[in-house]
């Protein structure tokens, strides 16, 4: 269990919708619904360590075949539980046996220059291997921990402190990201009161 005090950051669904037609894009428009994942995954690391937040927003957890995301992987899995959850369908196919395929193309709104270079050179790094060949190789990275069957959720600080960030730093972090989860909870509050008075 996370901490109130830990990082965290908000999921931006139409922001992984772009994200992941672009990586499937690049594939040629289909790939293993397990090589996604550890694509968005590995894009979100590189974003956290380069630029101190994640494309997706996403919770990482380890599994025992490596670090994954998890909404995102229940999506997958599970499809929609959520209205927001609708741009992910409307850009990445329902799995077709262990593979999912680009829809519609959602442009790229929500990804800055930087976050595609990342998507970019990910996908030139790892995007032509096998599932397998991902989870072994994300087995090797720092922050996994074995979960023993389970799932253990990786802190966005650990992944911080690998890139050499300070205690100052993940303070500094720390603070910026309770102000935005301040101000989505602001948001959400005056929208439930906008809908209780209209009712």
């Amino acid at each position: 269990m996370m901490s109130d005090h830990s990082i965290r950051f908000r999921f931006n669904a139409l922001k992984t919708a772009q994200a992941a037609f672009k990586l499937l894009d690049m594939a040629g428009g289909r790939l293993n619904y397990m090589v996604l994942v550890k694509l968005l995954y590995l894009a979100d690391r590189e974003a956290i360590m380069r630029l101190e937040c994640p494309i997706t927003g996403d919770s990482p957890f380890s599994l025992p075949y490596g670090p994954v995301l998890s909404r995102v992987l229940g999506l997958i899995r599970n499809g929609p539980t959520q209205e927001e959850d609708e741009s992910w369908f409307s850009a990445v196919s329902p799995p077709q046996g262990y593979d999912v395929e680009k829809l519609t193309d959602l442009g790229d709104s929500e990804l800055s220059n930087a976050e595609e270079h990342i998507l970019l050179q990910i996908f030139e790094d790892h995007g032509k291997k096998t599932w397998q060949e991902l989870s072994r190789f994300t087995h090797d990275l720092a922050e996994w921990t074995d979960p023993h069957g389970s799932a253990v959720p990786i802190p966005f600080e650990t992944i911080l402190l690998l890139a050499g960030k300070s205690e100052n730093d993940l303070a500094r972090i720390r603070k910026q990201t309770a102000a935005f989860r301040q101000i989505d909870e602001e948001i959400a509050a005056y929208s439930s009161l906008d809908c209780a008075v209209a009712v």
